[in-house]
C-alpha cells in the first residue's frame, strides 16, 4: 500500500511537470504601471495556468496594481526581484474572494480548497495601508482598566484608526501543501498573512513590515486552526501581533491548531511577538517556538485562552525578549511573558492551559510577567528553566508594573535557575516583589536568584494561600530585607531547604 502511494505521488509530479506552463505577465498584455488596476487581466492568466494543469505566473521587475486575485491548485505565484504587487485602495476591487459560507473576504491573494500553491520570489507585495489619528470613539473591553488608568494619568484619549478597505493581504482557506518563501509583505491594511484550516504549510524567509505606531490590526502571520505548519527564518515587524496562532469560530465551526513550529525568526510587535489566542474556540497542542529574537515589542510570549479551548504541550526555548511600552490602545504592558485563562463573555466556556515549558529565555521588560489561571480552573504543569528577568523603568506616565514575576491559580509550577534583576539607576515607586505566588499548589523553587525591588517595599519571594512548597538552593544577590514572606494562614507544607541570604536577608512569616 505504501509503495502504491509513493508511486502515485511520483506519477502526479510527473504529470504536473509535463503539463505545467510558465507565464510571464509582461508577455501576455499586463503592463508595469503603478496607477493602472489590472485585476481582470492577471486573473485571466491565473485561470489560463489552471486550465493547463498548473504552472508559474511570473512578475518580472516592475509595478503591478490589482484587487482580489483567486489562486488555484498547482500554481506558483512568483514576484521576482524588483517587482512590486500593489494593492488597490478601491473597495470595489475586492469582490472576488468568497469563503465557504459565501461571505465576501476582502483580500488581495486568496485561495480556497486548493493544494500545491506557492507564493515566492524576492519581490514585494505592498498593501498601501492608510490610517488617521482621531478621538477614541469606544473603549476596548479587554483593556478597559488600562484605558481608564491612562486617562486618569493625563494621556490624551486619541489613537490611530485604519481606513477602508480592511484588506487582508494573503488568505488561504481549507488548503493543503502551501509554500510561501522569500517574499516581502509590507503595509497590510489588516492581517498580512492568514491561513485558516490549512494543512502542510511552509513559510520561510518571509519579511513582513507594517507601521509600528499606526498599523492597527496589521498582524504579521496568523495561523488559524491549521496543522503541520513550519515557520522559519522570517523577519516580522508589525503594528499588531507578529506571529499568532488562533482557533477562530466561523459560522459555528472551529478547528484545532496542531503540530506547529516557529524557528529562527526576528520579531518586533506593538502587541505580542509570539502568541496563542485570544481566539481560542478549539485547542492548541504540540507547538514549539525556538531560536527567536524579539526586540522592541509590547509583549513577548503569550497564551491567552478566552473561548474554552485548551493549550497544551507547548514549548518556548532559546528566545531573547526585549519589551518596550506602547500607547495605551495596544494590548500589552511591556511584559515578557503572559499566560492567562479568561472568559470572553459571561456564558463563554472556561478553557485550560497545561504542560507549558520555557527554556533558556533572556527577558528584558517593563511590565510584570504573569501566569494566571481562572478561579477554579488553574493552570497545570508549568515549567521554567534558565529564565532571566530584567526589570526596566516604564516609558509612559500611566505606570502598571509592580512584581517582576507573579503566578496565580496554578497547579504544579516548577522554577529552576530563574533570576530577577532590577534597574537600580531609575527605580519605579510601585516595584515590589521579585516573585509572588498566590493560590499555587505544588511549587518547586530551585536555584532562584535576585532580590526584592530597590524600593525595599517587597520581598524576594512572597507566598499567598500556596501549598506544598519546596524552596532550596536559592540566593539573594545583595543585602535583601526579606528573603521569604508568607502572607497567609493557609500556606501549608512549606519546606525551606538550604538557601543563601546575604547580609540582613531573612525569612519573615506574616500571619493575617
Amino acid at each position: 500500500m505504501k509503495r502504491n502511494l509513493a508511486l502515485l505521488f511520483i506519477l502526479s509530479i510527473f504529470i504536473f511537470s509535463a503539463n505545467a506552463i510558465e507565464i510571464n505577465v509582461l508577455n501576455e498584455g499586463v503592463v508595469s504601471d503603478s496607477n493602472l488596476v489590472q485585476t481582470a487581466k492577471i486573473q485571466q492568466l491565473i485561470d489560463k495556468c489552471d486550465k493547463a494543469g498548473g504552472g508559474k505566473i511570473i512578475f518580472p521587475a516592475g509595478a503591478y496594481k490589482t484587487g482580489s486575485l483567486v489562486l488555484k491548485s498547482n500554481i506558483t505565484f512568483r514576484v521576482e526581484t524588483g517587482a512590486t504587487i500593489i494593492a488597490s485602495r478601491d473597495t470595489n476591487d475586492y469582490k472576488a474572494a468568497q469563503n465557504n459560507s459565501g461571505d465576501i473576504i476582502p483580500c488581495l491573494l486568496y485561495a480556497k480548497d486548493a493544494q500545491y500553491i506557492s507564493i515566492e520570489g524576492n519581490g514585494v507585495i505592498d498593501g498601501k495601508a492608510t490610517h488617521y489619528w482621531g478621538d477614541l470613539d469606544m473603549v476596548d473591553g479587554f483593556i478597559k482598566d488600562i484605558t481608564e488608568k491612562a486617562r486618569k494619568a493625563g494621556v490624551p484619549m486619541k489613537r490611530y484608526f485604519h481606513c477602508k478597505p480592511y484588506t487582508c493581504m494573503i488568505y488561504f482557506e481549507n488548503c493543503r501543501f502551501v509554500n510561501i518563501r522569500d517574499i516581502t509583505l509590507t503595509a497590510s491594511q489588516f492581517w498580512t498573512l492568514h491561513a485558516r484550516w490549512t494543512d502542510y504549510m511552509t513559510i520561510s524567509g518571509v519579511k513582513v513590515f507594517s507601521d509600528l505606531e499606526k498599523g492597527i490590526n496589521a498582524d504579521g502571520i496568523d495561523i488559524d486552526g491549521c496543522r503541520n505548519v513550519t515557520i522559519s527564518d522570517c523577519i516580522v515587524e508589525t503594528g499588531d501581533d507578529a506571529i499568532v496562532l488562533k482557533t477562530t469560530n466561523l459560522h459555528g465551526e472551529s478547528r484545532s491548531c496542531e503540530n506547529v513550529t516557529v524557528n529562527n525568526c526576528v520579531l518586533q510587535s506593538s502587541s505580542t511577538a509570539l502568541k496563542l489566542g485570544t481566539e481560542s474556540h478549539a485547542d492548541f497542542r504540540y507547538i514549539s517556538f525556538n531560536n527567536c529574537v524579539i526586540r522592541n515589542s509590547n509583549r513577548g510570549l503569550s497564551i491567552v485562552i478566552r473561548d474554552g479551548g485548551t493549550a497544551e504541550n507547548i514549548q518556548f526555548s532559546n528566545i531573547m525578549v526585549e519589551c518596550s511600552r506602547r500607547h495605551f490602545n495596544w494590548w500589552g504592558n511591556a511584559d515578557p511573558i503572559w499566560l492567562v485563562v479568561l472568559k470572553r463573555r459571561p456564558d463563554s466556556r472556561v478553557g485550560s492551559i497545561r504542560n507549558i515549558t520555557f527554556n533558556n529565555i533572556i527577558a528584558h521588560g517593563m511590565g510584570t510577567s504573569k501566569i494566571e489561571g481562572f478561579e477554579d480552573k488553574p493552570l497545570e504543569n508549568i515549567r521554567m528553566n534558565n529564565v532571566q528577568f530584567f526589570m526596566h523603568p516604564e516609558n509612559y506616565i500611566d505606570k502598571r508594573a509592580d512584581d517582576a514575576f507573579r503566578a496565580v491559580n496554578v497547579n504544579d509550577l516548577w522554577l529552576t535557575d530563574v533570576s530577577v534583576k532590577w534597574d537600580t539607576a531609575s527605580v519605579e515607586p510601585m516595584w515590589r516583589n521579585a516573585f509572588t505566588f498566590e493560590k499555587v499548589n505544588v511549587l518547586v523553587l530551585d536555584k532562584l536568584s535576585g532580590e526584592e525591588a530597590p524600593t525595599a517595599k517587597g520581598s524576594f519571594i512572597e507566598l499567598r494561600n500556596t501549598d506544598n512548597v519546596l524552596i532550596e538552593n536559592c540566593i539573594t544577590n545583595k543585602e535583601s530585607n526579606v528573603f521569604l514572606k508568607s502572607v497567609s494562614k493557609t500556606n501549608k507544607r512549606v519546606s525551606v531547604g538550604k538557601n543563601i541570604g546575604i547580609g540582613k536577608s531573612k525569612l519573615t512569616i506574616l500571619k493575617k
